[in-house]
């Protein structure tokens, strides 16, 4: 009896410590793209192409982080880029277009 008691109880240690843990798939790049995003003007929101969360984001100079949107006016103007510093969670700058 005290063996099933025994083995009760470790598995519901098991239970326990496996229902604590929380997997997310949330993307951790989706902070840095939401910072830019929350930069941009109403008229370049409008423009973009898919959601914001879609943006590309890539290692840039100085370990800031630059995301890329694409817009309908990639064509003549290019897409929008905005620099983001990660430590300071603020934007740095948005790249001119051309």
């Amino acid at each position: 009896m005290k063996k099933f008691a025994l083995i009760l109880l470790y598995f519901g240690l098991a239970l326990t410590v496996f229902s604590c843990t929380s997997g997310t798939d949330e993307d951790p790049l989706n902070v840095f793209r939401e910072i830019a995003y929350n930069s941009l003007t109403a008229s370049e929101k409008s423009s973009l192409i898919g959601a914001w969360q879609n943006a590309e984001v890539s290692a840039w100079v100085d370990g800031n982080y630059l995301v890329t949107f694409k817009t309908t006016e990639d064509a003549t103007l290019g897409p929008i880029q905005v620099v983001v510093d990660p430590g300071r969670g603020i934007v740095i700058e948005k790249l001119p277009r051309f």
